[in-house]
Parts: C-alpha cells; sequence; structure tokens
C-alpha cells in the first residue's frame, strides 16, 4: 500500500508505507495462542546511503515488537521521505523482516513460510509513459575563429597573399589563427523540446591540438553543467547535465574554452559534442555536433638585415692589396625573428649575391655560414670557383651588379624557428682580387637580395609572398698616380724650350729696348730738375 502523502520542501517528498502482521495456527485445533513478533523495516538495504529514510520522530529504531492472538492481524502505517537523488531509474526498496521474540519457547515458525518481504516503490519519471520517457535533445554550436573571407575584410590585408588567392572563396570549411589568438571558444546551446531526459550527459572530444580549458554556462541558467576535474591533457571527457534530469522544454547555453597547444600542431581542429539521456529519442542526429575546420595560420615573422653597408677600397698595386689582405673579407648579417605563437618549421632564407659579370668572372666568394647552434637550419653553400678564369673586362658604364646584368651566387638555408625566438645568419665571404684587377671600373656596386618564403605543404602565410631584404657591397678602384720620370725629364725640357722661345719672340718685338729708353728718359727728366733748383 503505497500513497502520497504530502510534500516538504522543494527537496522532499513525503510518502505513507502501510503493512500488516498477523498469525495463524498450522494446526486447525489450536484456536487460541498468544504469541510474541518482533518485525523491522529496511529502506535500500544495499545501498549507502540510501535514497528515503522513515519519518517518524516517535519511533528511531527500525524493529519493534507485537503480541498477536492467533487469527488477528495488526497493521499501520509509516511515514517516509525520498530526497533529490541521483538515481531516478530504479525504484526505492523496502524489506519487512520478522520473527518470533521467543524462538526457543512456546510455537515455532513453520519453515516453508517467508519470514522476508519485499516491495518496490517506482518513482514517476514525469512523463507519459512509466517504462520510460522520450526526449528530444538538440545542440547548437559554432566557434569564434575567422573564415577566410571574414578575415580579409579589413582593408589593410586585401592584398595579403592568402586574401588575393582564397579571399573570395564562399561557404569555405577554412579559418584562420591570427598571429595574436592563444585560445579557441566554442559557443553552444542545449535544448530538450521533449520529455524530461534523465541522467543528460554532455561528451565532448576534441583534437590534439587542443587543451580543455573550462566550460561555463551562460545567462544565469538553473542547468549546471559539471565536467569535473579531469587531466586537461585529455582528449575526451564526460560533463553531467543538470543532475537527475534535463526538464522537458528547457535549454542551456555555454562556452567552452580550447587552449592552443604549442608542442602538437596540426593543419586542422576538431571538436565533437554529443548529447546523450537515458531515454530514446526519435530523431538521435541532431544530438551531435561535429565541428571540423582546416587551418590556415598567421606567422608573425619579422625579417631584418644589418643597416651598416660593406664598402671597399681596390688598390691598382696588387702588393698592397695583400698586406691588407683583411679589408678584402666581407660579412652579410641577417635577422629572422618568431613574434608569433606557434614554431615556424622549413623555413626558407635564399640569399643571392649578385657578383659574376657577363664576362664570367666572379667578383668574391661566400666561404661561411655562421647560424645559431639552438636552432635547426641546413645551408647549400654555391661551389667555390677558382682564380684562373679572369678576363679583362670594362665595366665603368655599369654602375651597379644586379639580377639584369649579372648572374648570382646563390645559397638555401632551411630553418625552423621555435615560438619567440630569433636567429642570426651570417655570411662570409674574400673579395676576388684578381678578377677585381683585371676589370676596368671606378665605382661598382654589388646588389645582395636575401628572401624569406615558407614551405607550400605549411599552413601558415606570410603578409608578402617572399619578404626581401637587400644589402648593398660599394667597392672604389684607386688609380695608380705615379709619374715615369722621362715624363717629367720631357715635360722640363719642353717648358725650358718654350721659355727660351718666349724670350727670343719679346726680344725680336724690341721689348727689352723699349724698357731702356724709358729708363734713360727718366734720368735726364730727373737730372734738369736738380739743375733748375741750384
Amino acid at each position: 500500500m503505497l500513497s502520497l502523502d504530502s510534500g516538504q520542501g522543494d527537496d522532499t517528498i513525503v510518502k505513507t508505507y502501510g503493512y500488516s502482521v498477523n498469525t495463524q495456527a498450522a494446526s486447525p485445533q489450536i484456536h487460541s495462542i498468544v504469541s510474541g513478533v518482533w518485525y523491522s523495516v529496511l529502506i535500500d538495504e544495499r545501498r549507502y546511503p540510501p535514497r528515503a529514510s522513515l519519518n517518524d520522530n516517535d519511533r528511531q529504531q527500525h524493529t519493534w515488537n507485537l503480541t498477536l492472538q492467533s487469527r488477528a492481524e495488526s497493521c499501520e502505517n509509516i511515514q517516509f521521505y525520498a530526497q533529490e537523488t541521483t538515481d531516478y531509474g530504479r525504484p526505492v526498496e523496502f524489506v519487512v523482516e520478522v520473527g518470533l521474540q521467543r524462538p526457543d519457547e512456546g510455537p515455532v515458525l513453520d519453515h516453508g513460510w517467508p519470514t522476508t518481504f519485499r516491495s518496490e516503490l517506482p518513482f514517476w519519471n514525469g512523463c507519459e509513459g512509466d517504462d520510460g520517457c522520450v526526449p528530444d535533445l538538440i545542440l547548437h554550436s559554432q566557434t569564434d575563429l575567422l573564415n577566410i573571407r571574414q578575415f580579409c575584410g579589413q582593408r589593410e590585408r586585401t592584398m595579403w597573399p592568402l586574401c588575393r588567392h582564397k579571399g573570395a572563396l564562399v561557404g569555405s570549411s577554412e579559418r584562420v589563427v591570427e598571429a595574436s589568438r592563444r585560445r579557441l571558444v566554442v559557443d553552444a546551446r542545449l535544448e530538450n523540446r521533449g520529455e524530461n531526459a534523465y541522467n543528460t550527459t554532455l561528451n565532448i572530444s576534441h583534437s590534439n591540438n587542443l587543451l580543455f580549458s573550462s566550460l561555463i554556462v551562460r545567462d544565469h541558467s538553473d542547468i549546471q553543467i559539471d565536467c569535473g576535474a579531469e587531466d586537461r591533457d585529455k582528449s575526451e571527457r564526460v560533463c553531467i547535465v543538470s543532475t537527475p534530469f534535463m526538464r522537458s522544454l528547457s535549454q542551456v547555453s555555454f562556452r567552452l574554452e580550447f587552449e592552443l597547444s604549442q608542442s602538437v600542431f596540426l593543419d586542422h581542429l576538431m571538436v565533437v559534442l554529443d548529447a546523450a539521456s537515458d531515454g530514446e529519442e526519435n530523431n538521435p542526429d541532431d544530438n551531435t555536433n561535429n565541428i571540423f575546420h582546416l587551418l590556415e595560420y598567421e606567422a608573425d615573422l619579422l625579417f631584418t638585415r644589418d643597416s651598416k653597408t660593406p664598402r671597399f677600397e681596390i688598390n691598382s698595386d696588387p702588393s698592397r692589396n695583400k698586406h691588407n689582405s683583411s679589408c678584402l673579407m666581407f660579412n652579410l648579417t641577417y635577422h629572422v625573428q618568431n613574434l608569433g605563437f606557434f614554431p615556424v618549421t622549413d623555413l626558407q632564407l635564399a640569399v643571392d649575391v649578385f657578383a659574376v659579370t657577363k664576362g664570367g668572372n666572379h667578383l668574391l666568394q661566400i666561404t661561411n655560414i655562421d647560424i645559431d647552434e639552438t636552432v635547426s637550419s641546413n645551408c647549400d653553400l654555391p661551389l667555390i670557383m677558382t682564380q684562373s678564369h679572369v678576363s679583362p673586362e670594362d665595366l665603368t658604364h655599369i654602375p651597379q651588379l644586379n639580377h639584369s646584368n649579372s648572374a648570382p651566387l646563390s645559397v638555401q638555408c632551411r630553418l625552423t624557428l621555435p615560438a619567440y625566438r630569433e636567429v642570426r645568419v651570417t655570411f662570409s665571404g674574400l673579395l676576388q682580387l684578381q678578377a677585381l684587377l683585371s676589370v676596368k671600373f671606378k665605382t661598382l656596386a654589388l646588389v645582395t637580395a636575401a628572401s624569406i618564403e615558407l614551405n607550400p605543404s605549411t599552413p601558415m602565410f606570410l603578409h608578402e609572398d617572399r619578404p626581401t631584404r637587400h644589402i648593398i657591397l660599394e667597392m672604389r678602384k684607386e688609380e695608380d698616380y705615379r709619374i715615369p720620370i722621362w715624363i717629367i725629364v720631357g715635360s722640363t725640357l719642353g717648358g725650358l724650350l718654350l721659355l727660351a722661345l718666349l724670350v727670343l719672340a719679346l726680344w725680336k718685338l724690341g721689348f727689352f729696348n723699349r724698357q731702356k729708353r724709358q729708363k734713360d728718359k727718366g734720368e735726364q727728366e730727373a737730372n734738369g730738375k736738380m739743375t733748375e733748383e741750384r
């Protein structure tokens, strides 16, 4: 006999359990006998703690004694209350056990009769069917990543390589990971359009390049989602939704936050959300959201060069150059800094030194490459040419050797840059003196072009196709100003001859006689004045 009595508060339900105890003699000759009987009532004896408790302040004990006449019956009602519990699927079990107070004296119990009686109280599930509910869970979710069209919507990005090639794509599943991004946010909503959903769970799985950070319920909902304190490195977890059930026609909005992993770099991400309950749904397909996006990573690289321009003076006297051979050595230094959150692998650094003339003269050689040991690198040096192949060549009309009028000496390097690291690459070389002396020029500039480029297979992209930095090597050739002795002697004799011819010409013209006459006339006038004064 089970009946609903009344309610006490929001968390308890009070019910009444009725039971009867009677005795009956097995022998019909015995009409009257008095028996002392005990009985006990247990609730959920196999569970701890039980889901229900007795609600009788006068009876704290679970065992009672009765004195019964033969064929008499004693019935009582006891109250109990059921608390909020996570297990509403299985009924509450009641166990009544009876026995004689003095089994060694007086009548005995029939061994064929049971002394333990069990009954169950099922919980009402709040649904139309007693056997189970038919919920209708629906999941909605989206990430905060920008698609390529949204990313390229800003004016300053329209000329970036990614935007030129893919900016017009519509409906693409590709997403852009900005250089400043460290986290991924998934905004989701779970709603139940059917009956109560008991033991609702939210299963979350994700790719290894994501680290689960938190789940936050939004909009001050009374529905709670508990994911527990599991290892954040695990790619799967189960969260409990609104214990013990998610009510019909209710919904909850929540936000999932993931950290982007630096140690695991993938060209995609995946987040799978799956809602489930004990009920059987008619349309379970909308319980699952599978978020999968191909990724394009914005690389944040700073590529610079040393601002100092190498300048050289080539002396026409080979002996003077040999005494100062250190002046013929040069260094070209470039810096590549990874300002981003992710490592950059297989970065290709190409250096072209335009130092091979059309006549085939190699004006310099690259002899060594110095790269920080903490950075993984691999470089290919150009072949070192001997100085035997030298031919005279006039370059006075060419102020600069570049890609249009010369061939390059090329160096290829592959670098791996960890996050927030800088690498310095120095190319050392030596001017080819024999070739420079055979080439005619006054001033000559050699252009060095260095560029960086990502491997085409990488999901990263740069702001430029091939960022290029130039270094100019300036050279000036000093002329030999020593004058041969025969030129000095010939010039002196020629000057004396010209002077003699000039004197002779002046004498022929009477230049010297005119001066003498003017001098004599002046003396006579001076003498005449002295006579008059006397």
